[in-house]
């Protein structure tokens, strides 16, 4: 924090990911509200994150060939238009569900671009020697806000609508705005490529990028990692509307409220986490991750009343911050400069490449088979997939 343009950002980025947890809500909200379907809700967010797959090797080459301070810029406007424009077909009382699916996917398209460019745009505002605890403290403001987000948004939603909700996600984009505005680019530690004659094209450096991993085994049990979690956890995060409808049937403001378990649980280690960074063994903290999250996703599905469910989401948000934290840094710490963007795009692409299709398949397995079963046996494949990665000896490789 002692570094300003780090400041200016992470505090920035606090506020306005605060919006972001708010348009998810306000979204799954009212997809249940208009189909009281999970496989809508499944959809929906299947839709959001398709785009962001497909966009992956545009991504990265942007983000090791562009100006990533003016394309956060850009990428964070255009998400206040889309908030918007939600707020618009609300407004308009369009009963459709497939207004809002288009519009997500537009979002899913923006954000697509705008999360690797984020992620590798932390490590130009701190000295390589800080990068660790910078990444820690960035998801730390991540899980702060997904703490008093969805809270945020679920008393708008059930005071005065998921308009103005919508309308408060547009307004929430204006603080990183300002702070970018107000980096010092002079001192950003820049690790991008800058002879433009020499540049590859997009599929040239996707390509690129891909061999890098191929040689790099550390990054690609991280992203092994993620991708376990992407299967069989996240999609939880879209499904927290049936647990709070049809398992505890609380109001719109409850489900707020159940929805920042997860980031309060963040919040609660990241101190830990921040302080720990870089001290401990990354394949212990990794399997204790792993394991952990399943059981915690396994007590949420057989929780038998609201504030256990609650209590369970909790833990969930504290070892997602924890494996987060330790394989964002394991990528971060293994990755040349000059191909940062184009890695940090392949580790979100084995959360992207997964994580829309198991939306889809979770949404259809808990409409045919209720929300327990189904979330009950996600977590004991996510914990013996964890014990797996670790018997096999992959994990070690984080420690490179």
């Amino acid at each position: 924090m002692g570094h300003r343009n780090y400041r200016l950002f992470w505090t920035g980025g606090l506020i306005t990911n605060n919006g972001r947890w708010i348009r998810m809500v306000a979204g799954s909200w009212v997809m249940y509200a208009l189909t009281d379907s999970a496989s809508w809700v499944g959809f929906a967010a299947f839709a959001s994150m398709v785009p962001m797959f497909v966009m992956n090797p545009l991504s990265g080459w942007i983000s090791d060939h562009r100006n990533r301070r003016n394309t956060l810029l850009i990428t964070n406007g255009l998400q206040a238009v889309v908030a918007v424009m939600m707020a618009l077909v609300w407004a308009l009382g369009l009963s459709s569900p497939w207004p809002w699916v288009v519009l997500m996917a537009v979002g899913g398209v923006v954000n697509g671009i705008r999360l690797p460019v984020w992620q590798a745009f932390v490590a130009e505002c701190v000295p390589r020697s800080e990068l660790s605890n910078a990444i820690a403290l960035n998801s730390t403001q991540f899980n702060a806000a997904r703490a008093t987000g969805p809270a945020i948004g679920g008393l708008i939603i059930g005071t005065w609508g998921p308009g103005w909700a919508l309308l408060a996600v547009a307004i929430f984009h204006l603080p990183v705005a300002i702070a970018l505005a107000l980096i010092d680019p002079t001192k950003l530690v820049s690790g991008q490529a800058g002879d433009p004659e020499n540049q590859p094209t997009v599929w040239g450096g996707f390509r690129e990028g891909v061999r890098y991993v191929r040689g790099a085994p550390g990054i690609r049990t991280a992203i092994l990692s993620v991708m376990l979690i992407a299967a069989f956890a996240m999609p939880l995060v879209q499904q927290v509307v049936v647990f709070a409808e049809e398992v505890f049937e609380v109001s719109p403001f409850w489900f707020g409220v159940l929805g920042s378990a997860q980031g309060i649980g963040g919040v609660l280690v990241a101190p830990w986490v921040a302080g720990m960074a870089g001290n401990l063994q990354r394949s212990r903290v990794q399997v204790v991750s792993l394991v952990g999250y399943g059981v915690a996703v396994v007590i949420f599905g057989l929780a038998p009343s609201f504030w256990v469910g609650f209590a369970a989401l909790m833990v969930i948000g504290g070892v997602h911050l924890l494996s987060a934290t330790n394989l964002n840094s394991t990528v971060q710490l293994q990755v040349d400069d000059a191909v940062r963007g184009r890695v940090m795009a392949i580790y979100l692409l084995g959360m992207l490449g997964v994580m829309p299709f198991s939306n889809l398949l979770v949404g259809a397995l808990i409409s045919s088979f209720g929300p327990r079963p189904v979330v009950v046996i996600g977590g004991v494949l996510l914990s013996l997939g964890g014990l797996g990665l670790f018997w096999s000896g992959k994990l070690d490789h984080l420690d490179d």
